[in-house]
Parts: C-alpha cells; structure tokens; sequence
C-alpha cells in the first residue's frame, strides 16, 4: 500500500457513509377502508363563493371524510376529491368529456390507480325540468339513473326568483339513484342564501350494488352543476 492509499475500513475517517434508501410512503387507498362505506355522508357548500367551489364532506359522526374542489376558471368541468383539506391526497378526479354540452359525461377516476370507475352522464333537454343523470359502467353502458323525485314539484321549483327558494324552505329537493331498478341512494338537498346542504344517504343500498365512489362524485356533481341553478 503506497502513502497515498487509505484503508476502506470503519476505522478510516474520510470513510462515506452508506447510503439509506429513502422509503417513500405509497399513495395508494384501500377501496376497503372505512371511509368510502359510510351509511350517511352530508355535504356543505358555501353559496357565494364565486371561483373554485369547494365542499366539505363529513361523514355520519361529523368527522371531514372528503374535501372536494373545483378548478376554477376551466373550460370543461373539472372536480377533484381528496381525503384532507390540505389537499395531500387525492383520491377522486371527476372530468367533463366536452366543454359544453347539455348532455355532458363526466368520467369519474379514481386518482390513486388511475384508474376509471365509470361515468355520470346528465340527460340534457329532460334535466331542464326534472333533473336527470344516468350511471355509466366503464364501458359506458348504463347500469343505472340518479333523478329528481318528483316532475311536479321540479317545474315548481324552477319558476323565477321565488319558485326555488319558496320549494326549499316548504320540500326540499330530493333525487333518487337506482342500480337497474333497485334504490341504491337517496340526496336529500337543503339550500339557505348563504349554505347548500346535501344528505347522501345508502341505506338501500343492502346489497352493495353500487360503487361508493360513484356515490361521492354524484353528490360533489349536484353540488356543482345543480346549485348553479
């Protein structure tokens, strides 16, 4: 060994350090956890808030389970689910397929796979007087219908000014989800001036017919799209 050799041994001093291996935690959610199989969830939404939406999702304890946000100032519809209000985690990503279309498809992808759960489409011209979507499998076949429980009571509500307002205080509105012809769902929408207000309730759902995740985008999109009415 010449002078200018030092020996690789624990005793030398300008010995490196071994490396450590960073262990970065996955990001991916159990579908299995707890979270998703509520019984009830509310959503909130403030009314005026003017850019970027935002709703709150609490589970039947009163505990946040969701946070959902919308991107302000897109084009097409874009709406993302996280498990935090810091937004750390994102669970959810709701897209509009077109940038304006009376019977616009919103894909619903599960952003911790990347992966497509299935579709909401809302029927056009029929939503104009009765509020109307249709639940896409992800091969875009219909598997099931979200509608509003009653035509009568829909029209009412969507007289000028009054007819809305006058329809929440008396009967709030209410949609009712089906899986072929089974009830899986039920909204029950609640709005004042200032705060839009949504029970998501899957107690007929006994057979757990229906994707919870499906359920938790249908409600932030009922938020979203119908509260602008």
């Amino acid at each position: 060994m010449t002078d200018r050799e030092i020996p690789a041994d624990s005793n030398n001093p300008y010995a490196q350090p071994a490396a450590i291996e960073a262990q970065v935690p996955a990001k991916t959610v159990d579908y299995s956890n707890p979270v998703y199989h509520q019984n009830q969830y509310v959503i909130r939404r403030k009314i005026l808030k003017i850019f970027g939406a935002s709703f709150h999702i609490y589970d039947m304890h009163g505990n946040l389970a969701f946070y959902s946000k919308q991107k302000a100032l897109k084009l097409k519809e874009d709406i993302r689910v996280y498990g935090d209000q810091a937004m750390t985690s994102e669970l959810l990503c709701i897209k509009a397929r077109g940038v304006f279309d009376i019977g616009m498809t919103y894909d619903v992808i599960d952003s911790t796979t990347n992966q497509k759960v299935g579709s909401l489409r809302r029927k056009g011209l029929k939503s104009f007087l009765r509020d109307s979507w249709v639940i896409l499998d992800v091969n875009d076949q219909e598997i099931g219908t979200i509608q509003e429980e009653s035509g009568i009571l829909a029209i009412l509500r969507r007289l000028p000014i009054l007819g809305d307002f006058l329809m929440q205080l008396a009967v709030p509105q209410q949609f009712n989800g089906y899986i072929g012809d089974i009830p899986v769902l039920e909204f029950t929408q609640n709005r004042n001036p200032f705060l839009q207000k949504i029970t998501l309730d899957y107690g007929p759902d006994v057979n757990s017919l229906l994707d919870r995740r499906l359920g938790i985008a249908a409600a932030a999109l009922i938020c979203a799209i119908e509260g602008r009415q």
